[in-house]
């Protein structure tokens, strides 16, 4: 899933973490995210991955330091 952050895209594509499931399909997870332009990993964000597919909660986006 690529947001728009302070006008550098930032694709969000790698878990890192497994907070919860909801069966057997759904889980909550915490997301690495790379600028595009860059390739280097900027921001991590909290969203349900349900069948392969993230759902990012934006107001969870954090810049990695």
């Amino acid at each position: 899933m690529v947001i728009n952050i302070n006008g550098n895209n930032v694709n969000f594509d790698e878990v890192v973490d497994v907070f919860d499931t909801h069966g057997p399909y759904c889980s909550e997870v915490e997301v690495h995210g790379f600028n595009i332009e860059t390739g280097e990993y900027t921001h991590s964000a909290i969203g349900m991955e349900t069948c392969g597919e993230l759902d990012i909660d934006e107001d969870t986006i954090e810049e990695l330091i």
